[in-house]
């Protein structure tokens, strides 16, 4: 698991997280945003899980019926309820998310575990990392956090470990406080740049300084991105 602290140290990690911060808080302080949480939560799950359905398979559009889109609706929307449970048990929320990410695709004995017994020392590794680094008082941005997160859980789960790893960023950003209320489309914001994404994924878990760097820096796009969605649902609301 990559140190926290230095991931945050890194040149220029803390000025894009920052940034990032304040574009999403800007979106999230709208009053329409506000006001109508509840309404864009349900809609930017069922915005996340496509585009997250859409990155698992590399397709431009998926049928309705498509395993990897109801597995990704169903992870998405419960992240949301599973953020709750996040600081206490974050191995049960993604044991939980890649059950129902991968139900109708996966073997019944492979449902919620590690692909093996390194992909689990890891994730022990990361949840220890965690628990040292970051919380109240920590320097290290909520945001760093859920960058690092989503890339060790894609990396760790198999089949549709990508949908995981989203799905456990959006719960990390939800129990950390960056969108409570789950109205932001991150999965989007890493669709807008699909090319390479996967690539500077797997690179994140080399721990080297640039790949790191990359993979957060990429991370805060997708996230001031997927802030901008949301601004988006509510101009389209307001003029229809």
């Amino acid at each position: 698991m990559i140190p926290l602290t230095r991931a945050t140290g890194l040149l220029g990690i803390s000025q894009a997280a920052a940034a990032t911060r304040d574009a999403i808080d800007v979106v999230l302080r709208l009053r329409s945003v506000q006001t109508g949480a509840s309404t864009l939560a349900l809609r930017s799950a069922e915005h996340g899980a496509r585009a997250s359905a859409l990155l698992e398979t590399s397709s431009e559009s998926l049928a309705e019926d498509d395993p990897v889109l109801a597995g990704a609706l169903r992870a998405t929307h419960a992240a949301a309820e599973l953020a709750a449970l996040w600081p206490t048990a974050p191995l049960q929320v993604l044991a939980r998310l890649h059950l129902l990410a991968a139900a109708d695709v996966a073997k019944p004995d492979d449902l919620g575990r590690p692909r093996d017994a390194t992909s689990a020392r890891r994730l022990q590794s990361m949840v220890s990392e965690i628990g040292r680094s970051s919380g109240p008082g920590s320097s290290v941005p909520s945001l760093v956090v859920a960058a690092i997160v989503h890339a060790e859980v894609a990396s760790a789960f198999e089949p549709l470990g990508g949908v995981v790893g989203r799905a456990a960023e959006r719960a990390v950003l939800a129990s950390t406080g960056v969108d409570r209320t789950g109205v932001i489309v991150p999965e989007q914001g890493h669709l807008n740049e699909a090319e390479g994404y996967v690539t500077d994924r797997a690179r994140l878990l080399t721990g080297t300084d640039v790949a790191v760097a990359t993979w957060v820096e990429r991370c805060c796009r997708a996230y001031t991105a997927g802030a901008e969605v949301t601004a988006q649902m509510v101009g389209s609301a307001r003029s229809s």
